[in-house]
C-alpha cells in the first residue's frame, strides 16, 4: 500500500485518525523518502490529498520536529 493510500481521504474517513497513525509511523521509522512523499503531495491537484498531507506533517513535526526539514518542500 502506498502512503497515499493510507490517507484518511483516500479511506473515506472524515476524521483524522489515519493521518496521525501514518505520521507515528514515519517519525518512529524516521522515513525521510515517505516524509518527502508526503511533503511532494502538498502540490498534488485533489485538495483533500493536499490537506491531509498537510496534518500528516504537522503531526510529524510535533512528534519528531527535526524529520522536518526545508528541504523537502517543493
Amino acid at each position: 500500500m502506498s502512503l497515499l493510500e493510507k490517507l484518511a481521504c483516500m479511506q473515506k474517513r472524515k476524521d483524522e485518525v489515519l493521518n496521525q497513525e501514518l505520521a507515528k509511523e514515519l517519525a518512529q521509522k524516521n522515513d525521510k523518502s515517505g516524509i518527502k512523499e508526503i511533503a511532494e503531495n502538498l502540490q498534488n491537484k485533489d485538495k483533500n490529498i493536499q490537506n491531509d498531507c498537510i496534518k500528516v506533517l504537522y503531526e510529524i513535526g510535533y512528534l519528531k520536529p527535526e524529520l522536518i526539514n526545508r528541504d523537502y518542500h517543493g
